[in-house]
């Protein structure tokens, strides 16, 4: 008896000290998604420039996840539907840990098992925070303000108000817009999100003034997502409204028809004196050059308040609108009640919609109505939608190539970052991109096709239940169903870009997922687990959980600690520093993070240099330690494998120097600075051993030759291009491929030849030391063939008279 008067106390304060735990939690992830979008959305390039808000925010989400630890306790079921995704979604990261054993890229590969460890922790963190309806309140409260804070930042930069580094962008003559992002793509899939969960929330909250607040935030939204100038997003707003109205019913579907026609008309109608303005301010605040500060403006100018003004105007009247339809509700429902209980009411709209939109768009892109109604700028844009535009035609090239290399490492992927360590290997022409322009795509190449079927099973378990459950109450219209438009409108458009590259936007989709996961967790009961797993699983799973993240903390220090001395470091180079202060700092952000490629090429390039300065060689053979060192976790760098060249050449190693050549080239097969020195090597040191061992001098000639012949096979391909299709990077035969190929060409007696591939270079500039090679032995074939230009030969020796002397050498 005495204990059971005892135990409610004990119940009543854990229960208070869990919802203190509870609510502490969630007010730690509101600080995640309102303070670091703005670390330009933790962008994950998979280079040192965006690395360190990576590591701030791992560490960040880690810690809070450790405190979490303890309200899962005496939270977790064994029973519980909730439990098995907790521990499934680990897989995710234990398959990025296995896969980094032989990863393409080892410091990448542990870039992504922090990554996907985050993502995982908020995907926890949504599962057991929004248990309840009072939760489920709050997380969808936090999850809209803060985009929508993301989204008034847009429009302080559009206003020019406020700006940081490529916040607009100005490409193919256009300004568009990127907020916090530095990437329209990625801020229109964003921007889509939040409008199509801005519509929803607009006609489906239950207060009006909640209801209010999103729809004063629709044309905001409308606005900043046309000056995105995004086609891409643009086509997925029919299929994603469609997609919506099949989960609404009859009443809330007509609502959400008219106030997503209403307020996309509202945008037009505001747009061209918007975009107008907003052009004129762009062209006032954008620096003129790099590093220039940006000509910010004030409310008091005409152009800011003007554009302002209209912009609140717009957004005052999609208001009035949804309030006006919310006043008519019970009159819809009373109306459609009959309709309503029809098996195929939940069609009628979509697929009338669908039909209208598609004779719209077809008169909007076909009749030239849109160069009447819209900007010139953006009409442009939506007339060229096609598949066979550059963009699209380049992300298939994207895709394509992952296969490729996909079916290289089919089971475990190439590691975290495999795509952007591999793609130069296996690209079809030049391109230039360190993501395959597809979450789904990205994520097969580095984890293969067993942590691909895992992401993809995670995703389909969470979303089946969801929408199983929710259909079945759909009548009710529960508010929790933002979440699902959140989550799946994201991963829809990261489909075709790269969206989840940024772990702000990942960790909106995780922490979403989880939270959708949460809601009918009460469903489902796996009561045969009770009987088969005793009590102290409960302490060995959280005990094993809490070791990890506090390894996961661990690491996640050591790699931003590293961080901040590499900047000291670069700070202190800057500053003209001496090598050995600069060294010290360096070695402390390497004793951090051993592995580094950033960290270890910095110095190898320092050691080079102190080389080269004092003629020491010391430096050069401590540089040839690190390449090695480095290499054997970074053998895909470029400028790892540059560095080991140029290190060969220090030491008078030129048979390595040449192998390092030739593995540039293969792994960077349309990389022509590589063919440049191979070429070059081969004719220099063809030259250099021509009358010791003149078998020698031809076999360098001859591979060099057969470099030359690969660079015209190359170049021959990309005449295969769609004519819509960008190139990427130059690929051509370079003045410095069409010197070396002149030398070996003479070297060979073939003088005619190489009259034919040196004579263009008689019109360039000898004030180029390379230039006057060039022509030298233009001139010296010219002779061996009986013929001359005095003129010429005039030109070289006022360029530098010792040309006279270097040239009868080369006829000697």
């Amino acid at each position: 008896m005495k204990s059971a008067g005892i135990k409610p106390q004990f119940d009543k304060h854990r229960r208070s000290n869990i919802s203190l735990l509870h609510w502490a939690t969630i007010i730690g992830v509101l600080i995640f998604l309102v303070f670091f979008p703005y670390n330009r959305g933790l962008f994950n390039s998979f280079s040192f420039e965006f690395e360190s808000s990576i590591f701030e925010a791992s560490l960040y989400v880690f810690v809070l996840f450790f405190l979490m630890i303890v309200r899962l306790l005496f939270i977790w079921e064994i029973d519980s539907y909730s439990t098995l995704l907790s521990i499934g979604i680990w897989f995710l990261p234990l398959i990025y840990w296995l896969s980094s054993f032989h990863a393409a890229s080892y410091h990448n590969a542990i870039l992504m098992i922090l990554i996907a460890s985050l993502l995982a922790c908020l995907f926890i963190m949504g599962l057991y925070l929004g248990t309840t309806p009072r939760s489920l309140d709050v997380l969808q409260s936090m999850l809209m303000l803060s985009g929508y804070a993301v989204v008034l930042y847009g429009i302080g930069v559009m206003l020019g108000l406020v700006y940081t580094k490529d916040a607009i962008w100005f490409t193919s003559g256009t300004y568009r817009i990127t907020s916090v992002f530095q990437y329209s793509n990625t801020y229109a899939g964003f921007l889509l999100a939040l409008l199509m969960g801005a519509l929803f929330t607009s006609v489906n909250a239950k207060r009006t003034w909640v209801a209010l607040v999103n729809a004063a935030m629709l044309v905001p939204i409308w606005m900043s997502l046309m000056l995105t100038y995004s086609r891409g997003a643009l086509i997925f707003i029919p299929l994603l409204v469609l997609v919506i109205l099949f989960f609404l019913r009859l009443d809330r579907q007509i609502a959400f028809v008219i106030t997503f026609i209403g307020s996309a008309l509202v945008t037009v109608f505001t747009l061209s004196p918007i975009t107008e303005r907003y052009i004129q301010i762009a062209q006032i605040v954008m620096p003129k050059a790099e590093g220039e500060p940006a000509n910010l403006l004030s409310m008091q100018d005409p152009l800011v308040w003007q554009t302002a003004l209209i912009l609140l105007l717009g957004s005052l009247i999609c208001t009035l609108l949804v309030w006006g339809i919310r006043t008519r509700y019970l009159w819809l429902e009373n109306r459609l009640s009959a309709l309503s209980g029809r098996k195929f009411a939940p069609y009628i709209v979509p697929v009338g919609l669908g039909g209208a939109g598609i004779l719209g768009l077809l008169l909007l892109l076909g009749t030239g109505i849109a160069g009447s109604i819209l900007p010139a700028s953006i009409a442009e844009r939506l007339q060229n939608i096609n598949f066979q535009q550059h963009s699209v035609l380049e992300r298939k090239t994207f895709y394509i190539d992952a296969l490729k290399l996909a079916s290289d490492y089919p089971l475990l992927g190439t590691g975290g970052g495999g795509w952007s360590a591999l793609y130069e290997k296996y690209q079809n022409n030049p391109y230039v991109s360190r993501q395959a322009h597809s979450f789904f795509v990205q994520t097969l190449v580095e984890i293969g096709w067993v942590g691909f079927a895992i992401l993809l099973l995670i995703l389909g378990v969470v979303f089946f239940r969801y929408l199983r459950h929710y259909w079945r109450e759909r009548q009710q219209q529960p508010s929790h169903f933002v979440f699902f438009i959140l989550t799946f409108t994201l991963l829809a458009h990261s489909l075709i870009d790269f969206d989840m590259s940024y772990v702000y936007i990942a960790g909106l989709v995780f922490f979403s997922l989880g939270v959708l996961a949460a809601v009918y967790d009460k469903k489902i009961s796996l009561t045969f687990l009770k009987s088969k797993v005793a009590s102290r699983w409960r302490f060995l799973y959280h005990g094993a959980l809490a070791v990890v993240t506090l390894v996961l903390i661990v690491q996640a220090y050591q790699e931003y600690a590293g961080s901040q001395y590499f900047k000291s470091a670069i700070n202190k180079a800057t500053n003209n520093k001496p090598l050995d202060e600069l060294l010290v700092t360096l070695d402390q952000a390497i004793s951090y993070s051993p592995k580094h490629p950033a960290y270890l090429v910095t110095k190898i390039d320092w050691l080079s240099q102190a080389y080269h300065q004092t003629g020491d060689r010391s430096y050069a053979l401590q540089a040839k330690k690190l390449i090695e060192q480095i290499k054997a976790t970074e053998p895909y760098d470029r400028q790892i494998i540059l560095s080991e060249y140029r290190n060969h050449k220090d030491l008078g190693e030129y048979n390595e120097s040449i192998e390092a050549l030739e593995e540039g080239i293969s792994k960077f097969q349309w990389d022509i600075k590589f063919y440049e020195a191979a070429i070059m090597e081969y004719a220099v040191n063809g030259n250099s051993v021509k009358d010791t061992d003149p078998a020698k001098a031809q076999t360098y000639w001859n591979r060099g030759m057969e470099l030359y012949e690969e660079v015209l096979h190359r170049k021959q391909l990309l005449m295969l291009l769609p004519e819509e299709q960008l190139q990427g990077r130059d690929f051509d035969v370079t003045p410095f491929i069409r010197q070396a190929v002149g030398q070996i060409l003479f070297g060979q007696g073939r003088y005619e030849d190489a009259v034919s591939m040196l004579k263009p270079m008689v019109e360039n500039d000898l004030s180029d030391v390379y230039n006057r090679i060039g022509v030298r032995f233009y001139l010296a074939a010219l002779h061996m063939l009986g013929q001359s230009d005095a003129e010429l030969l005039n030109r070289l020796v006022e360029a530098d008279p010792k040309e006279k002397m270097y040239l009868d050498s080369l006829l000697q």
